[in-house]
């Protein structure tokens, strides 16, 4: 009886390394698929989030406002627990008419752990005509964002996870939150996305006033 031949190790070795080569094709392409498909849904978020919050200026003649702990003494109970807050969407938008069906929007992007803020789990909501007629009146960089953005942005800290961002030196956006996403620049690539009343997808705003940390 002839007995059956296993595989030699240089067999072995080669079989071993074509799915090392495989794999490290297919994950990284996985990883980008999953970031690309965050970027969508956020995109997909952020419009409903206009859509609701332009209903209610609609009805208001104003914008909803934003959950401000400094400057509305704001307080709001996630999972039981107080939390401060500064610049998220306020429930006002949920009740008694239901303009959208939700408020504490997560970011998918952001860090999700206890250790941060609750606002820096959500999406970000400014309420920029607040900010540059009332919180800070004689800011520049509110006044200028009051024009180019509208009266509201919304907005995602993007696949790179990062609100402010430090840049290469070269760039004028030193610490600048107004950084836009562009997956030109690569799948994880520095920026933030944006939707404003202006502004239904991200637009990169000028060089000038509109930088800072803001």
């Amino acid at each position: 009886m002839q007995r059956k031949q296993g595989f030699t190790l240089i067999e072995l070795l080669i079989v071993v390394a074509i799915i090392a080569i495989l794999a490290a094709i297919a994950v990284p392409n996985f990883l980008e698929a999953q970031v690309r498909s965050k970027v969508s849904r956020v995109k997909s978020e952020l419009r409903s989030i206009a859509t609701g919050v332009e209903a209610y200026a609609a009805d208001h003649n104003r914008v909803p406002r934003m959950l401000h702990t400094g400057y509305y003494g704001d307080t709001y109970y996630y999972n039981g627990v107080a939390h401060d807050v500064y610049g998220c969407l306020w429930q006002g938008i949920t009740t008694p008419i239901a303009y959208l069906s939700r408020a504490d929007w997560i970011d998918p992007f952001q860090k999700q752990d206890t250790a941060h803020r609750l606002d820096e789990r959500f999406y970000s909501y400014h309420d920029i005509k607040v900010y540059a007629d009332e919180i800070y009146p004689s800011s520049a960089f509110w006044d200028a964002a009051l024009v180019f953005y509208g009266a509201w942005r919304a907005g995602s800290v993007g696949p790179d996870r990062s609100y402010a961002h430090p840049p290469p030196p070269a760039s004028p956006f030193y610490a600048s939150a107004q950084l836009v996403y562009d997956p030109t620049n690569g799948t994880i690539s520095l920026g933030n996305i944006w939707r404003s009343q202006n502004y239904s997808d991200d637009i990169q705003p000028p060089v000038g006033v509109l930088l800072g940390p803001h």
